[in-house]
């Protein structure tokens, strides 16, 4: 009852909710960088939004099932099909539902848009649990065996969350503790660089010039702190550290924190000036409309 790794793909590790309520003490949350498209994968099989997940980035690797899993596959849109012992070939789309019988292989390629997609099966990846999470920074081997409960799903078809493209619109932030270059630094667009990774995102554009002393104390910091390091901006991930001591000049609100999570080298995007208020009440939206969304599509797959 578990999944085979055969290729692992370029960065591809286990991630749940995140490790909560350790900051304090330096450890960061991490989880999934795209929580609303992993609580997707997660629906369609019927789980809750909190299981454990692959975090599949940029390119998903090849995997054999040991058993039947009822598997569901949210995110940005990798090409994905699956090989069958008989020698049968079946393309899937993204999201959708599939069962992987014993010995089926899926094969899971580049993704076309986007950065990150989630694999989820049926009662979640059984990975050990530490402090509290099944989340885990390291990379998947050629080799590892994910442990899953067995099961069978009807294959399903989702459309696409409208707006996926996360550059559609620029990335709305709040004045960081540092914001004293108030116009210098906001309206270019930036490139995100090929350095990029879940602990932080790189950006090229011109060097921006923030004096920072260097007797400066290192401050409390969270995923979406805009920082300056070396006159280039640095974005914290979710796998970032839970203290700075660059410049942190502002900070991207929690309804845009997935948006980052499906940034990729190369991308442009440019940020925007909000309210609290703003903030706060787009915050509130975002979380009952996808729990509304969570509850539709988790039902579904409940039924069968």
């Amino acid at each position: 009852m578990s999944l085979i790794v055969l290729k692992p793909g370029l960065f591809t590790t286990v991630q749940d909710a995140g490790r909560i309520g350790y900051r304090e003490w330096g450890v960061p949350t991490g989880g999934a960088f795209d929580q609303g498209s992993a609580g997707i994968a997660n629906a369609i099989v019927g789980n809750d939004p909190d299981q454990a997940v692959l975090e599949l980035t940029l390119l998903g690797g090849e995997y054999s099932a040991k058993s039947p899993l009822a598997l569901g596959i949210a995110g940005a849109p990798m090409e994905a099909r699956i090989e069958s012992s008989d020698g049968a070939v079946r393309d899937l789309e993204i999201p959708s539902s599939v069962t992987l019988q014993a010995g089926d292989r899926l094969i899971l390629g580049w993704a076309g848009e986007g950065a990150r997609t989630y694999l989820a099966v049926r009662g979640g990846w059984r990975t050990p649990i530490r402090m509290g999470s099944r989340s885990s920074e390291d990379r998947l081997q050629s080799g590892d065996i994910l442990p899953a409960e067995t099961g069978t799903i009807r294959s399903r078809r989702l459309a696409r969350p409208d707006g996926r493209f996360p550059t559609a619109e620029p990335f709305r932030v709040l004045d960081g503790p540092d914001a004293a270059i108030r116009g210098a630094w906001i309206d270019p667009s930036y490139r995100v660089g090929s350095r990029s990774d879940r602990m932080g995102l790189r950006l090229e554009g011109e060097p921006i010039a923030v004096e920072s002393s260097v007797n400066r104390l290192s401050a409390p910091v969270a995923p979406g702190a805009v920082q300056v390091a070396g006159g280039r901006l640095i974005v914290l991930g979710v796998a970032g550290g839970t203290m700075g001591g660059y410049p942190h000049i502002a900070q991207v609100i929690s309804a845009d924190l997935d948006r980052l999570g499906q940034l990729r080298p190369g991308d442009l995007l440019r940020f925007r000036r909000t309210t609290l208020d703003e903030a706060r009440a787009e915050a509130r939206a975002l979380r009952i409309a996808r729990r509304n969304l969570l509850l539709r599509i988790a039902t579904a797959a409940r039924d069968d």
